[in-house]
């Protein structure tokens, strides 16, 4: 009877220690899936991990906009982007050479920003009344041109001259050109034309 019941106990022994070995068994085969799984993502297909995607860089938002008919701290009137679908606001000074260029460039699309509801001003940063009326006389531009306030010139840190600013609907700085050439300028225009087009 002895014999039989060290044979019953090295049986359930037996057994006890098959139980243990399939459940530490089935536990690693678990862990090392869930490992797996952690490393591909489950939307991508089985084919890896999905690249991160950056996201895109927010727009500058534009300053106040003062301006007057003659230079002043405060500026008489401020500049309502939302009633043109862009605006080129433009830093300029009668004596340089690029401002006139960029003057031109301007003047000789002015008809089709009118068209496309493409509003520009030009603001004058270090001028006196006598040269701006000069410049006007040799330029004669169909766009607002305008002394620019302290106010303004300050907020953008005292911008070079010239520099070109393409504004949205918004107030959303768009792009920025600083001292441009003809070339740069004209660019930029065909850049809006397109964006325009439709």
């Amino acid at each position: 009877m002895r014999i039989y019941k060290n044979i019953f106990d090295s049986i359930a022994s037996v057994g006890y220690l098959f139980f243990l070995a399939i459940l530490f068994s089935s536990i690693y085969t678990a862990k090392v899936h869930s490992e797996d799984d952690k490393k591909k993502d489950p939307m991508a297909g089985g084919q890896g991990a999905v690249p991160v995607i950056k996201p895109l860089p927010r727009h500058f938002s534009m300053p106040p906009v003062t301006y007057g008919k003659e230079p002043s701290v405060e500026g008489e009137k401020k500049l309502d982007f939302s009633n043109m679908r862009f605006w080129y606001v433009v830093v300029i000074a009668s004596w340089n050479p690029r401002s006139e260029e960029i003057s031109d460039v301007l003047n000789k699309n002015y008809k089709i920003f009118v068209a496309r509801k493409v509003g520009v001003l030009a603001l004058f940063s270090q001028d006196t009344e006598s040269s701006v009326a000069k410049w006007r006389k040799k330029i004669i531009p169909q766009f607002m041109n305008e002394f620019a306030s302290r106010d303004f010139l300050d907020a953008m840190k005292n911008p070079r001259v010239p520099t070109v600013w393409l504004v949205g609907s918004e107030g959303e700085i768009l792009q920025r050109l600083e001292m441009p050439t003809k070339e740069e300028m004209a660019q930029s225009v065909n850049k809006v034309m397109i964006l325009t087009g439709f």
